[in-house]
Parts: C-alpha cells; structure tokens; sequence
C-alpha cells in the first residue's frame, strides 16, 4: 500500500507540474493547450504543498537501514497527534495509508 501511495504522489506531482507548464504556457505564448480551470490550479497549489513533505519521506525509504521508514512515518503521525494537526508532516496519500492501517488495528 505504500509503494502504491508514493506511486499516487508522484502521479499527482506530475499532474501538477502539466498543470503550470500550461499555466506559463497560457501567460507567455500564444498556446494551443487549454488554459487549466481555477479548480485544477487549486490542485496544483495543494500539490505543490505536499512536495516538501514528501521529500523527506522519499530519502528516508531510499536509506538502506531497517525501520528507519516506520519510525519516521511513526514519529510524524505522533507529532502530527500532538500538535493537533496544526502543521502535516507526511505526504497526503503517505498520511491517508497510515490512517487507514490505524483504523484496521482499532478495529481489532
């Protein structure tokens, strides 16, 4: 589930990136690509929020030491708990598979 969650990601970040090249495109030139809708720049703009949080998360998985994945994945949600969500630490499709394995283990 969290291979497929970066996979989200980086699908979304790509989405993203179109999203302003179109933008720019539509500013500078004179363009054949459709001008993006205010909701699709609005996505944009969330994405693009998410991509500091994901770095960190991405050298992390990328570090060849056991468990250093699950206790930062561990440490952000725990911080994100206590602070109240006031700011996020994981990636937003990272965060929905963490969540969604926290509600399985309360279930049991």
């Amino acid at each position: 589930m969290l291979l497929w969650a970066l996979w989200l990601e980086g699908d979304e970040t790509k989405k993203m990136m179109q999203t302003y090249l179109r933008h720019g495109a539509s500013k500078i030139l004179i363009s054949k690509t459709p001008v993006p809708t205010e909701e699709e720049l609005a996505q944009a703009r969330e994405q693009l929020k998410d991509i500091p949080r994901f770095l960190p998360f991405f050298v992390i998985i990328a570090v060849p030491a056991p468990g250093v994945t699950e206790g930062y994945a561990f440490l952000a949600v725990t911080l994100e708990k206590f602070l109240g969500k006031r700011f996020r630490l994981l990636p937003t499709r990272i965060r929905e598979v963490v969540d969604e394995m926290g509600q399985k283990e309360d279930e049991e």
